[in-house]
């Protein structure tokens, strides 16, 4: 069995946060604050989440932008505005 593209395994973590309620992704996010390790399965997961954020409208403006997420700082969800803990 061939592995996963990064394309499909993007898709594939979009295809399951899309029934996931909007503190469950807050808790995905938290999750991944404060780990040190890299590999490209875990930055398309981080790149998933980032892309979910924006599809469900909220002001990510606090941890970051269009680009990019920083990963550095607990948040919480406050009505779709997403704030540092």
């Amino acid at each position: 069995m061939e592995p996963k593209s990064q394309e499909e395994l993007f898709e594939e973590f979009l295809d399951r946060f899309v029934s996931k309620s909007d503190k469950y992704m807050i808790n995905v996010f938290n999750e991944e604050v404060g780990k040190k390790g890299w590999v490209s399965a875990r930055g398309t997961y981080m790149a998933a989440i980032h892309k979910e954020f924006e599809n469900r409208g909220f002001d990510y403006s606090a941890i970051g932008n269009k680009k990019s997420l920083s990963f550095n700082n607990r948040i919480k969800l406050v009505k779709k505005k997403i704030v540092i803990e």
